[in-house]
This record gives structure tokens, sequence and C-alpha cells, in this order.
């Protein structure tokens, strides 16, 4: 666990540690780890731990304790804590505190998607890593607003919090951000408020595009669901549009964008251009092709925008969940141990690359060029 100290000079350090620590300690708020341990009315030692979420102390202390903290203006500093710590050495695993992960439920994503549960399995196991416990929290019960949830936080010793792909800032509207270092994971709005973990569509996506064009694909099709692009603030989209104009070699087959793919809609568009090959979440669009008889990828090619998601066996782009998971808490942690809260002045986005996977509905080698007559 990090360790709160009263005065650097009452520590017998040795010339190399002491420094860094004395610098350190210049940073801490005025108020001191003894001065609110006596304002509590409890221990020095019962203080630090209910400030740093350790499970021993009651939640009636902890809310006492991080109720007066925020009432003097004290800042735990973490750098100090991290620096004891590996002075006083006597554990090989340390316990900084609490962190939290929020599911925000949509109406069309009410619960956890198998995504979503692996970003949260990479993310609590990279937590642990660092010596931080993860809690998982949902934002989704109207009579647990964002104001309840953060104090339902604070009484857990929660430092830091990943908000897990929100749907907009209203969701999250009212929620104390001075009192959290927090991040969250892609975007809820062209306007970007918070640091962000996100996949880099565009990349990702016309690196594909460039790999199914030596492939031979000559007419390749987007099809794709409103509320995803919206969600993405129509980055596959845009990426694909971008490619036709800009890289060209792929035909000019009009984006399939509607509400909800059903078999009417998909085959009336796949009746009219004729792709080669088809780019989409939906991979019932197999099961119709093969309805129409037609096969992957024989008569026409399929390629999973979201391989992750699959329900058969396909080529797509595996979007590295348990990556995102992994650099949240990494980037979370840091910010913790600058001491930040609040969202900041001028949020940063951490792009995440997708990777390729290989499928049995596309062709392994560049079609055949026709015979000349």
């Amino acid at each position: 666990m990090g360790v709160l100290i009263r005065d650097p000079h009452e520590m017998n350090l040795s010339p190399e540690v002491a420094p860094p620590v004395l610098e350190a300690f210049q940073f801490m708020a005025k108020v001191t780890l003894s001065s609110l341990a006596q304002d509590c009315g409890i221990s020095m030692a019962s203080t630090s731990r209910a400030l740093s979420g350790h499970p021993n102390v009651s939640p009636a202390v902890r809310e006492r304790v991080l109720a007066m903290a925020q009432q003097r203006g004290y800042r735990r500093n973490h750098l100090v804590s991290t620096i004891m710590g590996q002075v006083r050495g006597a554990r090989t695993q340390h316990f900084f505190g609490n962190v939290a992960i929020v599911h925000i439920p949509s109406p069309r994503q009410p619960e956890l998607k198998p995504m979503q549960q692996r970003i949260i399995k990479a993310a609590q196991q990279r937590a642990h890593e660092l010596g931080f416990r993860l809690g998982v929290f949902s934002l989704g019960d109207p009579a647990s607003g964002p104001v309840t949830l953060a104090r339902v936080l604070r009484a857990r010793g929660v430092l830091g919090v990943i908000f897990l792909q929100p749907n907009s800032h209203d969701a999250t509207a009212g929620f104390p951000w001075d009192q959290f270092a927090s991040l969250q994971i892609d975007y809820d709005s062209p306007t970007i408020t918070n640091h962000t973990i996100s996949l880099d569509h565009h990349f990702t996506l016309v690196g594909a595009l460039e790999r199914l064009r030596l492939l031979g694909y000559k007419k390749i099709g987007l099809f794709i669901e409103n509320h995803k692009d919206e969600r993405l603030v129509h980055k596959w989209s845009a990426a694909f549009r971008s490619f036709q104009e800009n890289q060209g070699g792929i035909g000019a087959v009009p984006v399939l964008k509607v509400e909800a793919i059903t078999k009417p809609n998909f085959m009336a568009w796949h009746r009219a251009n004729r792709p080669d090959l088809a780019v989409g979440h939906v991979d019932r669009a197999l099961l119709w092709l093969r309805q129409a008889r037609l096969s992957a990828p024989r008569d026409i090619g399929f390629f999973n925008l979201n391989w992750n998601e699959r329900t058969r066996p396909c080529a797509g782009l595996d979007l590295r969940p348990e990556l995102h998971g992994i650099v949240a808490v990494e980037t979370l942690a840091a910010q913790i141990q600058r001491n930040e809260r609040g969202l900041p002045a001028d949020p940063r986005t951490v792009m995440v690359s997708g990777r390729w996977i290989d499928g049995p509905t596309l062709r392994s080698s560049p079609a055949p060029a026709p015979c000349s007559p």
C-alpha cells in the first residue's frame, strides 16, 4: 500500500533517496495527514488506509475521512507514496488504491457485450499488476445517477474512473470530475472533453482496404447500421468514402447505411450494385447470400468490421478489446501518480490500431485477369 508521510526530515533516508522525497514533499497540500487524522478523531494509520481505499476500513469511517479531506482541501501526493513504498520495500506487491470502470448502458446495448467484458477482464488484470483493485459499476439505473455513483465511488475509496464507451455527455452530466482521475474508452460526441482511448478507425480501415485491393477485389461495398456509425462519429463510413475518392481501385459502390441491416435491404443493395466484396458488422449477410445461392469467397467476399463479435467463421478486423483495457488502466494509473483530477484543459486521445484476421470468406490470392479475346 502507498504510505503517506508526516515529514521527510523525520525519516532516516539514504542520501540517494532523500532528495526526490523532499522535492516531492514540496508539492503536498498544506493540510497534513497528521492534522487530517486529528480532525477526524482517528489515528494516522487509519486515515491513510481510508484515503487509499484499504478494505479493512469501514465505509462509514472512509466516507468521513474523504469528506473531511475534501472540506480541508487535502490532496494525497501519490509520488511521495510510491517513493516511500519503494524505500520501505517490506512487501513485494504494493497496493496503491481502488479504481473503477463504469458501464453506461444504451437502449441498443443495455447489457455488457462480450467485447466489453473482454475489455474489463484485461483492465482488471493490468490494474492488479500495477497495484490497484478495479471494480465494475453501471450507470444505467435512473435512481442512481452520476451524483449517486460518485458518492458510492468515494465511499469505496476510488481514485480514478474509466467510463466504458459512453453514449453521450448527458449520461455523465453532474458527475464531480474534480474528485477523480478519469478517462473514457471510445468517443461519445464530436466534442471531446476527457482523455480518450480509442481505436484508430480511419487508419485501421484504410489499411484493410489496401490489403483487400491487393487481393484483387475491385468493387468493394460497405454496409453499416446508423447507430454504429453515429456512435463512432461516422469514422467507418468517412474512411471508406475517403478511400474510394482518394486511393481508388475499389469501385464506387454506395454505402448502405440504414437503421437496421435486414435481409431485404441488404439483398436489394447487393442486386443493385453487385459488389465483389461486402464489408460490414452483420455476418448474417453470409446466410442471406447462401440462401440466394451465392457463396463466399467464390461469388462474393465478406470482411467483418468487428471480427470480435462474429457469429460464424469469417475474415475481419480484430478491434483488440484487451489492448483497450490495458492502455486505459496504464493511462489512468499515470494520472493518479501525477495527482491529476478533473476534466483536462487539453484532452488527449491514445489510438489503438486494429489487426487483420484472415478467414475463409476471402480469396487467398488475387483473382486472375480476364483472358484477352
